[in-house]
């Protein structure tokens, strides 16, 4: 990482190897960085990064199975499907691009019998203080 673009360093993602930096970055850090959306609720608030990843819920009792070619269809893979919850799965889009994955959240959305579709933010870590 350059000195200029070390210096616009806001906050790292501890293990996420993700650094968020202030402003717009430079037109050469486009091509040694993968640059992904960051997301903020008022300019004070947390930023969160979001990444390829997308968790699908079906409705209860629905096999990811049922929709398994539908996703493919959209390029999809399916990473990960919880154990403890088998209508839901983790999905990466198979180029691997953020902007791939964020621009089909609706056809997502829209395959049958779908309960909720959300992209995968990340933040950092934050600790609450006790009363």
């Amino acid at each position: 990482m350059s000195k200029q673009l070390a210096a616009d360093v806001e906050m790292r993602l501890t293990g996420d190897d993700v650094n968020i930096l202030r402003g717009t970055p430079p037109a050469d850090a486009a091509s040694a960085f993968e640059l992904l959306p960051v997301y903020a609720a008022t300019k004070e608030s947390t930023p969160a990064v979001a990444t390829r990843r997308i968790f699908l819920r079906l409705q209860e009792g629905t096999s990811i199975d049922t929709v398994r070619g539908d996703i493919e269809a959209l390029d999809f893979r399916i990473d990960e499907i919880p154990i403890h919850a088998p209508h839901c799965a983790w999905l990466e889009p198979r180029s691997g691009r953020v902007d791939e994955a964020l621009s089909k959240l609706d056809r997502l959305r829209a395959l049958p019998l779908t309960a909720n579709v959300e992209p995968q933010l990340l933040r950092p870590r934050s600790w609450k203080s006790r009363p």
